[in-house]
């Protein structure tokens, strides 16, 4: 313990360091008295200090272990993340862009006799990228978009040059993409291509005055059309080359016609979901597991065992709240399948999480798409804030989440925790300060004792004197 910093009084240790006084180290003996004082209300503090400091700790801790449930909950609340899915085709020409957890594992025959494409149409011929098209004034291009529906719309062209054309298209933003090509023709060597989107229903006209040449025969690069193909032997047209309502939960891509039929596979690898049960009942048992040692009698070398211990009501509610979570119904209950009991997924006599696989296997092997339901019900892309039903993986992690948030019980303790530091802290300067002045108080008492015992024995020298001055005056 360090010593109380007090002004040591320059006349006391004149006296110690000459012997002179009573002889007593007072500075040492001030130092002593004022530690009697200070040291029990001292580690009283301390005490405190340590132990609110290890209940921030294990409210920290546990706020860790719900965020890693949360965690392992959300990992299992969108259902094109519970299978692993994989596809593959005998064709290049019709591949898979992408595969997600809800594409059913079969076999799917397609042959693709005619592509999706856009049409493009070309200006007449221009020398120079800034050739005047109308006298210098402002002019409107007219579209009309579509086949069994259209639409009209208007350009306007401030700038009556090809590249001012090009701008107002672009900036106009109405599915016509307008390009500057460069044929490289001396002397009339600018062409404007107007590009529309994929498929028949977005084919065009343009006219205007001046008259672009977009019309002209001779200008038409390419018709607008559909992608057409069989499907399982069923004719299909679709407008783009990117087929994703085709194959549930899959992206087909028509990259080119194909001479016969391919065949194209869905392979599912529903390990992602055991392995996601197997890893919630993981990190609730090492949670389980944390809580016991921070509420069980503080153990010899166990870090923040015992920390709560005077704090049951805390990690009581939380345990409680995660464990009733867990055996909840789910809102989005299907078939035989309404919770996690109904996976293999239950809780021991003492108190931890058991996975039971054969059961797992047998419900995932009959009811897959209720357990899919139940846990996610059907849906992806999951947050906190919707208000349909998410299912119970959701659920779950909704109840979790508020475990933590700045509202929550858990949260309110660390904070009062805290202020509660930071006060034993003060308390601590304070200690310092007024043992401080109890040490210089004992110093001051102790250096005016000296001065009388001084004094005292500068009488007791001279009265000593005076007698022996008797004395040999009587011997004589």
């Amino acid at each position: 313990m360090a010593e109380v910093a007090g002004s040591d009084s320059v006349t006391a240790q004149i006296m110690t360091t000459l012997g002179a006084g009573s002889g007593l180290n007072i500075t040492k003996l001030a130092q002593d008295l004022t530690d009697v004082e200070k040291a029990p209300r001292q580690a009283k503090i301390e005490e405190a200090m340590t132990a609110t400091e290890a209940k921030i700790s294990a409210y920290g801790l546990i706020s860790y272990q719900v965020s890693l449930l949360q965690t392992a909950f959300e990992g299992l609340n969108d259902a094109d993340e519970l299978a692993t899915n994989t596809g593959s085709s005998s064709d290049d020409a019709v591949t898979f862009s992408s595969v997600d957890g809800t594409a059913e594992a079969g076999t799917h025959s397609i042959e693709v006799t005619q592509l999706a494409q856009e049409q493009r149409n070309m200006s007449d011929e221009y020398s120079t990228s800034d050739s005047s098209l109308n006298s210098g004034s402002s002019f409107d291009l007219n579209f009309t978009i579509g086949n069994t529906s259209t639409s009209t719309s208007t350009v306007s062209v401030s700038t009556d040059t090809p590249a001012g054309v090009v701008s107002a298209i672009n900036d106009a933003d109405i599915g016509i993409t307008a390009s500057l090509i460069d044929t490289g023709i001396a002397g009339a060597n600018y062409r404007i291509v107007l590009s529309g989107e994929n498929g028949s229903e977005a084919a065009f006209s343009v006219s205007s005055t001046p008259d672009l040449g977009f019309t002209h025969p001779d200008n038409t690069l390419q018709s607008a059309q559909d992608a057409q193909l069989d499907y399982n032997g069923l004719t299909v047209t679709r407008s783009s080359n990117e087929v994703s309502d085709l194959i549930s939960g899959t992206t087909v891509s028509l990259n080119e016609v194909t001479s016969s039929a391919a065949r194209l596979t869905v392979t599912s690898d529903q390990n992602t979901l055991k392995s996601g049960i197997e890893n919630v009942v993981t990190v609730y048992n090492d949670f389980r597991e944390i809580m016991n040692t921070l509420t069980k009698a503080p153990q010899e070398d166990v870090e923040f065992s015992g920390a709560l211990q005077r704090d049951l009501a805390v990690a009581r509610h939380v345990m409680e709240q995660v464990r009733e979570s867990l055996f909840e119904d789910s809102s989005t209950a299907s078939g035989d399948i309404s919770g996690l009991r109904d996976i293999g997924i239950s809780i021991n006599q003492k108190g931890q999480l058991t996975f039971d696989e054969e059961e797992y296997d047998s419900a995932i092997a009959g009811s897959y798409d209720d357990v899919v339901m139940m846990l996610t019900a059907n849906t992806t892309d999951q947050n906190l804030y919707g208000t349909a039903d998410k299912g119970l993986a959701q659920d779950i992690a909704t109840t979790l989440e508020g475990l933590t948030d700045s509202e929550s019980l858990l949260t309110t303790r660390e904070t009062n925790a805290e202020t509660a530091l930071e006060d034993y802290e003060v308390q601590l300067a304070e200690l310092e300060e007024r043992m401080t002045a109890v040490y210089d108080r004992y110093l001051t008492q102790f250096a005016a004792m000296e001065s009388m015992m001084e004094r005292l024995n500068g009488t007791k020298e001279y009265l000593e004197g005076q007698l022996e001055s008797l004395s040999k005056a009587y011997d004589s």
